[in-house]
């Protein structure tokens, strides 16, 4: 698979107007997902690394909400212990400073922004393989003026008189396609107005087709649609995204699957050694993934194992191929532990061509903690244990507090 890069021109022309009625298209361009935003999109080589990078204003760093987007799934509090983890693992010399963070599974990237925003790690790299979130995430860094004017707008010609004319605005966006002819440019605009607009206005930001509207159709809850919508909080996290961006602290934004992503970061970016390099991993989950993401592994082919076959095809690759130290965040399931064809074993073991390119043999460590997130139906924020497993060394890991052993995993392999 090749990868897509999502890039947009320094000088991207300021954003159409507002369109009422979703255009129509021919009927064999009707495609509708993330296939036709994926078909639409031809995009050129990656960014090249900054040979220097530059702080953000503290007081962007420490705001306490610095993602645009609400995303199911949504862990308060973890970045927090993967910061802890790389803190405390400088202490290792065998672990040099993170010179690129990878989040595969991007999403609303929480983690990443605030480990740019503190300090943690120098740079970051966004992936994700919806190409609805990935936009997003392109035009947010490198055209947030015309994003947030654009985003204001809405704002005021629909989420302000509320009632009809936000229920409509929400089923245009719901409904939209990219048209026939529409430039390049344009169509990676509006597809991130899109994704923004559904996000802060759908049943806990779920872009899935079966969420609805805040409020529900008859906008009678004291939550209505617009609830969620709040401009100026929304300004100030965009431009703290495009200041990273600016900055070299996000060094790209890729639209591709974890697998492409990690392929490709070697052959991009050559002077970053493997060892300075740390992939972070928030899979969806095994129950709710089909029914939280647009994209999700449910959409695989030929799944083997309960449907869940790109759970096997992840730990396969991550177990003895990947050639960089990587943290993994999944919901508790025995079989995550238990299986050796999951995470049952206790080395990382790479294969004979993982080796060549570098990849090497590590204790994996698999530990509990708590969090807040929000996943249930109802909507709300509710304690979880969340299974963090990682090949970052076990003298780092078991000094973290927070962490706890996984007292019920089974070692299927011992190698």
């Amino acid at each position: 698979m090749t990868i897509e890069i999502i890039r947009l021109p320094t000088n991207s022309p300021p954003p159409p107007g507002l369109p009422r009625v979703a255009p129509r298209l021919a009927p064999e361009d009707a495609h509708s997902g993330a296939e036709a935003f994926a078909q639409s999109f031809v995009r050129d080589e990656p960014r090249q690394l900054f040979s220097s990078v530059h702080p953000v204003a503290e007081a962007q760093a420490r705001m306490r909400h610095q993602s645009p987007l609400r995303y199911p799934g949504a862990k308060t509090g973890f970045a927090s212990v993967v910061a802890e983890l790389i803190d405390t693992a400088r202490t290792s010399k065998s672990i040099p400073p993170v010179e690129l963070f990878v989040e595969p599974f991007a999403g609303g990237s929480s983690t990443a922004l605030r480990l740019l925003g503190n300090g943690t790690v120098r740079r970051a790299l966004l992936a994700d393989a919806d190409p609805l979130v990935s936009a997003f995430w392109q035009v947010a860094a490198s055209d947030p003026a015309n994003l947030i004017a654009r985003m204001k707008e809405e704002h005021k010609s629909f989420i302000t008189p509320g009632g009809s004319a936000a229920l409509e605005r929400w089923d245009y966006w719901r409904g939209w396609t990219v048209p026939v002819g529409m430039k390049a440019h344009t169509a990676r605009f509006e597809t991130a107005m899109r994704c923004l607009f559904l996000n802060r206005t759908t049943f806990s930001g779920i872009l899935h087709g079966g969420a609805g509207p805040i409020g529900g159709r008859a906008q009678k809850s004291e939550y209505g649609i617009g609830c969620r919508f709040m401009p100026d909080a929304l300004e100030t996290r965009i431009a703290y995204v495009g200041e990273l961006y600016s900055k070299g602290r996000i060094a790209d934004v890729w639209c591709g699957d974890w697998r492409a992503t990690l392929d490709q970061i070697a052959s991009t970016y050559k002077t970053i050694r493997p060892e300075s390099v740390l992939v972070y991993l928030d899979p969806p989950y095994l129950e709710k993934s089909s029914k939280l993401y647009n994209v999700s592994f449910e959409d695989e082919a030929d799944a083997s194992w309960k449907g869940q076959g790109p759970h096997l095809r992840l730990a396969a690759y991550l177990m003895s191929r990947i050639p960089y130290r990587w943290i993994l965040s999944y919901d508790v399931d025995p079989e995550l532990t238990d299986s050796c064809l999951l995470y049952g074993r206790s080395r990382m073991t790479p294969n004979d061509d993982a080796r060549r390119l570098g990849a090497k043999s590590f204790v994996v460590s698999k530990k509990l903690t708590t969090l807040r997130y929000t996943a249930a139906s109802n909507g709300a924020r509710s304690g979880s244990e969340e299974l963090l497993i990682t090949t970052l060394p076990k003298s780092v890991v078991d000094r973290i507090s927070r962490l706890r052993p996984n007292e019920g995993s089974v070692e299927a392999l011992q190698t």
